[in-house]
């Protein structure tokens, strides 16, 4: 909560939601990054001009990783399958060059792109005739699906959260209270003489964890909430509500 200004007839406060920011802004950018981290793998093979040879590349957004296979030592593609640590059936793309092999790309949970890929390939390579061969696997649809919800979660976060202010005017004696996000802004004001008490309101959910929130109390009953929902952190709950007592002429918390 920053003081905007603090005098004998006015205190005007104002608190961003910079938790709700930061939240935002991971969710909005970690999914982002997870898809330009992702690589697409992609094959050529071509028998037009010598040398006669397979380019097979692995991209993302940090690397990439080119090898040229000649021809002629490419002996055939095929679908790998095996455990990964969490117990889980996994397929890649495995060439085999005279002896050796390479993997292209990354292994996947569902072997149909994989499989297709090593099916172009080894048509291409059992028939002479055909003259060029590419064939590529594209994970990255998926990931930014996922990624793009995540965004909206996060920008929600963001444009949702409501910067609050807070002004007390001795002058006009009134409390008003000032909600703002990007779309829209909310103000309610309130006759500092119909101030009862200023308090702290404590929620306990079923894990036990306890949250708070700051509301002024009314002379005629009513109570009302600087926001609206609960959170963590008594501390700065507490100094918040010790800074419009005091104002109010309230003793301490």
């Amino acid at each position: 909560m920053k003081i905007l200004e603090q005098t004998d007839y006015r205190l005007r406060l104002r608190e961003r939601p910079l938790l709700s920011w930061f939240m935002g802004g991971v969710f909005a950018l970690v999914p982002t990054l997870m898809l330009s981290f992702f690589p697409v793998a992609e094959i050529h093979c071509q028998r037009q001009t010598l040398p006669y040879e397979c380019i097979a590349t692995t991209t993302s957004f940090v690397s990439q990783e080119r090898v040229k296979i000649p021809l002629p030592l490419l002996r055939q593609a095929k679908l790998e399958d095996y455990i990964d640590s969490e117990g889980d059936r996994m397929y890649r793309v495995v060439l085999e060059i005279a002896g050796n092999s390479t993997i292209l790309g990354v292994a996947s949970s569902e072997p149909g792109d994989r499989a297709a890929m090593v099916q172009q390939i080894n048509q291409f390579l059992a028939n002479p005739n055909q003259t060029e061969l590419s064939a590529r696997v594209d994970d990255r649809w998926l990931i930014g699906i996922i990624a793009g919800v995540f965004f909206l979660v996060g920008m929600s976060f963001i444009s949702f959260a409501s910067v609050l202010t807070l002004d007390l005017d001795r002058g006009s004696g009134t409390l008003t209270i000032l909600h703002a996000n990007f779309f829209r802004r909310t103000q309610k004001e309130l006759h500092l003489q119909d101030i009862k008490e200023v308090a702290i309101e404590e929620l306990v959910d079923s894990n036990g964890d306890r949250f708070y929130r700051v509301v002024v109390h009314l002379t005629s009953g009513e109570t009302v909430p600087l926001r609206q929902y609960y959170s963590s952190g008594y501390d700065s709950k507490k100094k918040l509500a010790n800074l419009l007592r005091r104002f109010l002429y309230l003793p301490p918390l």
